[in-house]
């Protein structure tokens, strides 16, 4: 397996998909880990192929896993490559986060704060916006596996948060790769079709700069948690695999009552 490969394979599967970013803005929500930078890597090898734009935009929080050498880095690799990244530095620091049962919470609520930033840096027409998650086909699997085993197994009272609606379509909308949304903005998952190991693989192959520092509280994921087990086990997932099952078993949300949600519940709550 190489890059090629890899490339052939994610650009098939997410052709029909590609096709709709003609004439558009990309805008990658980034976060310089390996999900995040093979998306904004294979968006940036076919930006001319599909005729679209393409920028990042950076949320440095938490802030200890950033540094100022990493924040260079970053600007000189992907400028070299013809992309503009936005580097934001968050006026809070890590202290918010400091004895929360849950800090990835608090954290990851800042960053949807921040989203709406995207829009006033494009300066296009919001239907002209594709907002690019790099979420990746082990973190469905991962939020499955969790629901599951909540649902089936666990003792509800103490499961608060699986059993949230609010965090239940948070989870739901992140099984749909492509949403339009009542703005006219788009959403795209582009990376739901990869394993790990092609991720991996990509950001080995093209010495992308992956952020390399980690995270304090990363094994209060279960998401890392669940992607440890599954790169033991040696499991690989498909998207269509995943995406019915939990359309089937986990009951997810239907793409309409997705796409019917305003753009400041969506981006603020939601994304």
């Amino acid at each position: 397996m190489t890059t090629a490969h890899v490339l052939e394979k994610w650009e098939t599967l997410n052709r029909e998909y590609l096709e709709q970013l003609k004439g558009k803005l990309v805008a990658v929500t980034f976060s310089a880990g390996k999900d995040s930078s093979a998306a904004l890597y294979l968006l940036n090898r076919v930006k001319e192929k599909y005729n679209f734009d393409i920028l990042a935009f950076l949320y440095a929080f938490p802030r200890h896993r950033y540094t100022p050498e990493f924040e260079q880095q970053l600007k000189t690799f992907w400028d070299s490559r013809g992309v503009s990244l936005t580097y934001r530095i968050p006026d809070v620091d890590d202290s918010v986060l400091e004895n929360k049962e849950n800090p990835c919470r608090p954290c990851q609520n800042l960053r949807k704060k921040a989203l709406p930033e995207l829009f006033t840096l494009v300066r296009r027409p919001v239907e002209d916006v594709v907002l690019v998650s790099g979420h990746s086909l082990w973190d469905l699997a991962g939020y499955a596996l969790n629901r599951l085993v909540g649902d089936g197994l666990a003792d509800s009272t103490t499961q608060a948060e699986v059993y949230s609606k609010e965090r239940f379509l948070e989870i739901s909308q992140r099984f749909y790769i492509f949403l339009t949304m009542p703005e006219g903005y788009s959403v795209y998952r582009p990376m739901l079709v990869l394993n790990a190991d092609e991720i991996d693989l990509l950001c080995w192959e093209n010495s992308l700069p992956v952020l390399d520092v980690t995270c304090r509280y990363s094994l209060m994921r279960p998401k890392k948690v669940l992607g440890g087990y599954f790169e033991k086990f040696g499991y690989r997932f498909s998207y269509r695999q995943v995406f019915e099952f939990a359309r089937t078993y986990l009951k997810i949300a239907e793409l309409d009552t997705i796409q019917s949600m305003s753009q400041d519940e969506y981006l603020t709550k939601r994304f």
